[in-house]
């Protein structure tokens, strides 16, 4: 079993979201990344996803993306738990994010699948 947050787990992560029919399904258009980091732990990865097809790649930190979440490793296992939904996570400050609101909005949905399927990798805290 993975430690959450490791570079083990980012890589069971990327497997699981290869494998979630309803994330390859609406991401199939898509062409976008998002820096997904923990900075009080110094991880720090890049979601890449073009036409249904996601990588997760190890990044420094501060690396350019066209959306980024970024908190501490507590917000991130509040939400890979399921005690606090992402959006919630944001609105409250728990999580910063960045990049275009209005293609946010847009990519809502697909974007929230990000932590129904981190809830699905075995993972230790």
């Amino acid at each position: 079993m993975a430690k959450f947050l490791s570079d083990e787990y980012f890589k069971e992560l990327e497997v699981a979201l290869a494998a979630d029919p309803k994330w390859v399904e609406s991401t199939k258009g898509v062409k976008t990344s998002i820096l997904i980091a923990a900075n009080d732990v110094g991880q720090s990865y890049v979601l890449a996803v073009e036409g249904g097809v996601t990588t997760l790649t190890k990044t420094p930190p501060g690396a350019q993306t066209e959306f980024s979440l970024e908190g501490p490793y507590d917000a991130w296992a509040r939400v890979a738990k399921g005690e606090m939904d992402m959006q919630s996570a944001v609105l409250k400050g728990q999580l910063k994010f960045k990049g275009s609101i209005t293609k946010m909005l847009a990519y809502r949905e697909r974007f929230l699948r990000i932590p129904d399927v981190m809830k699905t990798v075995p993972k230790e805290y």
